[in-house]
Formats: C-alpha cells, structure tokens, sequence
C-alpha cells in the first residue's frame, strides 16, 4: 500500500459498520479507505497518552445497584367535598405538630446544653420568616414533628392498660401472696406485655401514625367499607357518580393497596422485599438527620454567646445598684445599668435575628446595618419589639418560687408558647425591612423611636422589681426570658 493512501481520509467505525469483528477496548479502531480498493482496510492505533501502568488494569466491572423506590407525591383532591375533607385532615395534621414542636422544644429546654437547640429552632424560625417574609415559613418540619408526637402519644395510649394491668396483678399478689390467682395475674400481665411491645413495635415500623397505633378498631370498619363500596355496591354506584362528577369519582374510587394502610400487610411487605433492618435503619437515620438538630445547636450557642455579650455589662451595673455597699456607689451603678441596659433592649432582638439571617457571628455587632434597617420599616420594628418584650413579662411571675426540677419542661410549655410568636414577628419585622430598599419618612422612624420608650421603660421596671420578688434574687436579672436559653427557671 502506498505511503500517500495514509494521508487519505479516516472516519470512525460504528457497530453497524462491523457486525462480526470484535475490536479491542482499549485501541479504537479507524477505517482507512484507499482511493484504488473497494475494500477498506482496518488499523488500530494505540492511545496517544496512555500510560504502560494504566493499559495493563483490567477493565471495570459492572456491579448491579439495588433499585431505588420512586417517592410518590401526595395526589391532591380535585373534587371540592374531597378536598375539603383533606383540607381538614392537613389542618388537623399541622396544628398537631405544632403542638408537637412547643412539646418537644419545652422538653429540650429542661436538658442542659441541649436547651440549646430549642433556641436554635427559635432563632432559626425568626430567619426564615426574615429571608422569605412570609410567617408560614417559621413553623419549620411541622409534618415531622407530627410524627414524633403521634409516636409519643400513641405508645404512651399503648402502655396506659399494661400500667392497668400491672396494678390489679400486683394487688392480687398483695392479697393473696402465690395464689393460683396471683400467678395466673401474673402470667396474664407477661402475655399481655408481650403482645403489646410487639403491636407498639409493629405501629413504629408502619410509620407511626395514630391510625397505626389504633388499627385493630379501624381495620374492621376499613375492610367493611372496602368491601361494600369497592365490591358490592361499587360496580352500581360508581357510573352514577363519575356521570354526575368525574372529578369526584376519580377521587373516590382510588385502589389503595393493603400495604399502603393496613399494619400486618405492610409488614409482610417489608419481609418480602427483604433487607428489612437496613431499610429501617435508613429512614430511621434519614428522619432524624433530617431535623438538623446540630445545626440548630450550633446557632443557639452563637444566638446565647451574642445575647450575653450584649447583657453582660448593663446587667452587672444593674445588680450593683442592689448589691454594692456604698450608696453613691451603688445608684450610680443601677442608673447607669438601667440606661445601658434600655440601649440593648432596642437593639438585641433585632441583633440576633440579624445573626441568624446572615448565618454570621459577627453580625450580631453590626449596628449599623440594624439601625438601616430599622428605618426601612420603623412602624414594624416597634410592633415587634412591643410583643417581645410583652411576651416576656408573665415569665416573671413564675419565678417567683424555686420550681421542682421534675416538673420543669411542664413550666417550660408556657415558655415556648410566649416567646415562638415573639420570635416569628420579628422574623417578619425584619423581613419587611428587608424588602423594603429605601428608608421611610423620617417623622415615622422618630414616631417609631419615642413609642419605643414607654415599652422599654415598662419592661425595665419590672425587670428591676423582678429581684425582689424571684426566688434567687438579684440574679434574676441574668435570666433574660426574650432572649437568651429557654431555661427561665434554672437560673441560665
């Protein structure tokens, strides 16, 4: 073959070009056709940079890789009387978890150094509202929280007859000490305990609604109305409702297979599948992962170590009007406090909700980007600081006496319900300002400043009066119920 046929034009051979060769892997072939033959000769030209090292590794393998079950979005009603109906069942559902989140973070607060996280979420909540300017954006995962407060609520309804049955089997032994009733009791209360952390065991893995708690008296009416509509009265009633409302029928008429409901067949579902612990073990940690419960952690400690840079000088000052000795001494301290300590009120909520929203420890010093703010939407910001700091005040009627450490988170309750609301409007102070690129009439900002001077006034006083009448004294003045851990009652 002649030396110019090498300069002719190459093109890449496809697998319908050479049905029968097998062409090696790693040197890709080239057809080269010269101008006199019909024929087309095949050369393999090696990599141009290829390594000695790399060619001589052996292929990669194919490993097969578990198939990934496809996440459903829940299918919204079109029907209004259905949608209604689920419109309810959501509203009840979130109202639950709300219930659920002011639970949880009151228990949190009771723990120390986990109470963190519950100022973590309030922070967190305050940001949301801020970046979105939206209040539904603060109450975060409230469909999760419904599910750990219906795995709470409805293993503590499980346990309520075994704590029953417990009593009548100790009173038997009680009065008739080895009796043939006293072990039957006994046994009885074994049996029953048995079944009962399996029920409750078997309602955790069908994922912890109360309708799983509760199936063995739901199952009945369930199957019945399966069965009647879906069977027996189904084939004559389904073609009058789709001629009257399609859109009704299309949303009555929905085949819902057993494992999507019933306990036992979702568990017979998950042995079937197999890999049944890993699964679990899975959305176990993907659940709780999911809360971003360090993350919360880690901006409660920066929102306290803020709060208490902030407090730290005008509530010395303040206990030293109380505390020091020498008079003089002593009223130039607790004014001097006093005043300082007006200057941080103003300020702090604001400061710390700033923090959050920039995700920056620093920020929380950023005065001068507060007060920007603050002249964006002034009329908000007296709002706002108005409900924070109302907010706080009955906190201080409860520590008027020492409380019981076992009963702490119970307090606590009245904690979150006062100071979530609080949090969430300035989420929503903060947010206006935000949106909002330039600053209002300076006659509203000043309005804004003098009617803040009453309320900060209003809030010192009791502040100060708070020392007389709290169990621990001047140190009471520590406990900063608006803005620092929510542990009102322990002193932090």
């Amino acid at each position: 073959m002649s030396s110019s046929s090498t300069t002719d034009s190459r093109e890449e051979i496809t697998p319908a070009a050479l049905p029968a060769e097998v062409v090696s892997e790693r040197e890709p072939p080239v057809r080269r056709k010269p101008p006199d033959q019909g024929e087309a000769d095949i050369i393999f030209l090696p990599p141009p940079h290829q390594p000695a090292a790399e060619a001589a590794l052996p292929p990669p393998k194919l490993v097969a890789a578990e198939a990934i079950e496809p996440v459903i979005a829940e299918r919204v009603p079109n029907s209004w009387p259905v949608y209604l109906w689920w419109l309810l069942c959501k509203t009840l559902e979130w109202l639950f978890g709300l219930a659920s989140v002011i639970g949880c973070l009151a228990v949190l607060s009771a723990v120390p150094l986990v109470q963190f996280v519950s100022l973590g979420y309030l922070l967190e909540a305050s940001a949301r509202v801020a970046r979105s300017g939206k209040l539904r954006r603060g109450f975060i995962d409230m469909p999760k929280f419904a599910r750990i407060g219906s795995l709470v609520f409805g293993t503590w309804m499980m346990l309520l007859p075994l704590r029953y049955l417990s009593t009548l089997a100790q009173d038997a032994h009680l009065v008739d000490p080895g009796s043939a009733s006293a072990r039957a009791w006994r046994v009885g209360q074994l049996i029953i305990t048995a079944l009962m952390l399996g029920h409750i065991l078997l309602a955790w893995y069908s994922g912890g609604k109360l309708r799983h708690f509760f199936w063995p008296f739901l199952a009945p009416f369930q199957l019945g109305a399966k069965l009647l509509f879906g069977t027996i009265i189904g084939p004559i009633v389904r073609p009058v409702v789709e001629a009257i409302s399609p859109r009704l029928a299309a949303d009555l008429y929905i085949e819902r297979p057993l494992s999507a409901w019933f306990p036992p067949a979702i568990l017979w579902a998950g042995l079937v599948r197999g890999k049944m612990y890993r699964r679990t073990r899975d959305s176990v940690w993907d659940f709780v992962a999911g809360l971003r419960l360090p993350q919360y952690f880690w901006l409660g400690v920066r929102g306290f170590v803020g709060a208490l840079s902030w407090l730290f000088i005008p509530v010395l000052l303040l206990m030293g009007g109380t505390m020091l000795p020498n008079g003089g001494l002593a009223f130039v301290s607790g004014w001097l406090g006093a005043f300082l300590l007006a200057i941080v009120l103003i300020y702090l909520p604001f400061a710390q909700t700033h923090m959050a929203v920039q995700n920056c420890f620093v920020e929380v010093f950023n005065v001068v980007e507060i007060r920007r703010q603050f002249s964006r939407a002034p009329i908000a910001w007296w709002f706002a600081l108005t409900i924070t700091l109302l907010s706080a005040i009955p906190l201080y009627l409860l520590t008027i006496e020492a409380t019981q450490r076992e009963v702490t988170y119970l307090i606590n309750l009245f904690f979150v319900a006062f100071i979530y609301p609080a949090r969430l409007l300035l989420g929503w102070a903060m947010g206006r300002a935000l949106h909002h690129k330039q600053p209002r009439f300076i006659l509203i900002g000043l309005a804004a400043r003098f009617a803040s001077i009453p309320v900060v006034l209003g809030y010192l006083i009791i502040l100060w009066a708070s020392q007389y009448t709290a169990w621990f004294g001047p140190f009471s003045l520590l406990v900063q119920h608006a803005f620092m851990v929510p542990v009102p009652f322990l002193g932090v």
